[in-house]
Order: C-alpha cells, then sequence, then structure tokens
C-alpha cells in the first residue's frame, strides 16, 4: 500500500485507488463497523483521517495472513485483549486446511495414476473412478486412510507405475485369450496367471504393508466390491475369473 504521506485526509475513491482496495469494500468495512471513516464532508461524503489509514494497515495485514473479518474487528476494537486466542483459532483452521490439500493431492495423484494405465481416458472415466474411490474410502478408518496416504509417499512409484503397466498387458493377454477360447490349462494362460498373482500379492503387500487391520479391510473390500473394482480397474470380473481357473488347475 502506498500512500501520500503529505495527505492528511482522504476522500473514500483516494483511498481505495492507494490502497487498492475497491470502494464497496470500504463501504462494506463501514458497514460492519470494522473502519468507520472518523469525519464527514458538509455533504455528507466519508473522510479518512490518518488515524483511519493506521487502522486499515493493521486490517489489511490481519486480513494477508487469513484472519476472518469477525476476529479482526474484535482485534481492532479492544487493543487490550489477549490475541492468543484468535491466532489459535487461526492456526487451528489453517492446519485443518494444509491437511485437507494434503489428502487432496494425494487423491489427485492416485486418480492421475489410474488415468495414465489407460490408453484413452476419458472424463466420463475421470468421474467413474471418482465415485469407485469415494466408496472404496468408507472401507477404511481415518487412521487407516492416514497410514496409507503415508505409505503412498514414501513408496516407490517407478516401480509401481510398472508392475500397473504389466498388470494391465496381463489383463489384455488373458482377455484376448480367453476370447479366442484358448482353455485354462493352456501354459502361457497359466503363466499368464501366475505373473497376475504374484502382483497382486504384490500390490496387496504394499498397500497394507502387513497391517492386519488394513489387510481385514482390503479383503472386506474386495469381498463385497469386488466385480465393480474389476469392471472399474481391469477387463471385468470374467477376465479375473478365467485366471483364476487357470491357476486352480495349474500344477501346484
Amino acid at each position: 500500500m502506498v500512500m501520500d504521506v503529505s495527505k492528511s485526509k482522504w476522500k473514500i475513491g483516494e483511498l481505495a485507488t492507494a490502497t487498492g482496495l475497491s470502494v464497496r469494500t470500504l463501504h462494506h468495512y463501514d458497514e460492519i463497523e470494522l473502519l468507520r471513516p472518523s469525519e464527514r464532508s458538509e455533504a455528507g461524503h466519508r473522510i479518512y483521517t490518518d488515524a483511519d489509514v493506521r487502522t486499515l494497515y493493521r486490517i489489511i495485514s490481519l486480513k494477508q495472513l487469513g484472519f476472518p473479518l469477525a476476529d479482526i474487528t474484535s482485534m481492532i476494537e479492544n487493543d487490550d485483549t489477549d490475541p492468543r486466542a484468535a491466532v489459535r483459532r487461526h492456526l487451528d483452521a489453517v492446519e485443518e486446511q494444509i491437511e485437507l490439500q494434503q489428502e487432496l493431492r494425494e487423491r489427485l495423484g492416485s486418480i492421475l495414476g489410474l488415468l495414465d494405465s489407460s490408453d484413452e481416458p476419458s472424463t466420463s472415466q475421470l468421474l467413474e473412478i471418482m465415485e469407485v474411490m469415494m466408496e472404496v474410502e468408507k472401507y477404511y478408518t481415518p487412521e487407516q486412510r492416514e497410514q496409507i496416504q503415508k505409505r503412498a509417499t514414501e513408496a516407490d512409484w517407478d516401480e509401481i507405475k510398472s508392475n500397473q503397466k504389466e498388470w494391465s498387458q496381463i489383463l489384455d493377454d488373458a482377455e484376448a485369450a480367453m476370447k479366442a477360447g484358448t482353455p485354462e490349462t493352456d501354459p502361457q494362460v497359466q503363466g499368464l496367471a501366475r505373473r497376475y498373482q504374484e502382483l497382486g500379492q504384490w500390490f496387496a503387500a504394499g498397500f497394507t504393508g502387513g497391517d492386519t487391520g488394513l489387510k481385514q479391510s482390503l479383503n472386506r473390500l474386495w469381498a463385497e466390491k469386488g466385480d465393480e473394482l474389476h469392471q472399474q480397474f481391469g477387463k471385468g470380473p470374467e477376465v479375473d475369473q478365467y485366471l483364476r481357473r487357470a491357476l486352480e488347475t495349474g500344477p501346484k
């Protein structure tokens, strides 16, 4: 805020121009009694004094820190009031926003990873993934979701993306074999099935980190939503069942 120090009184338009605030904002501050001009002209126009400008400096500084107007009003009106309660409230709100932004970051990263595994991702696919993810989150406690997010930040994403690519290729090959009528006893199909199982176990181990609670939640999720998840993130439950039959008929 650059002010002309030679001036001692300001009309509302002049003060708005000097501070970068709008006239409407200054009107609002007057209406809520946050900043009332000390004087009025003979015509009734607002006149701001040096003391008003100093108060406005304080208001702007507090707003830049993100304080809500209600707290700013209290601090401006009561110079002797201990500001720690207001600062603590605001700090709590900021920390909550940081936590929400971190959760959003992790969710967007997960969604992008799923979209990257698709040849031609679309908006409808994005919406379907978001719907499934919201449903999936119901199976985990807040503590488990926090643990999952922590593991995601520590994960080797290059290895994950490589295995996701291999997983997708296995499903493509299995789908092609199934549609061609290749029996589950075919050695090539059984090789695909074994690698499919290995990758599934690898993903599950990386996801749960051996935590019993997470394993139980994951098992419950797949028991209740398995077909839906296979449809969304794989080739549908038919391909999964085809590969599982190959495992059952293969060498033990």
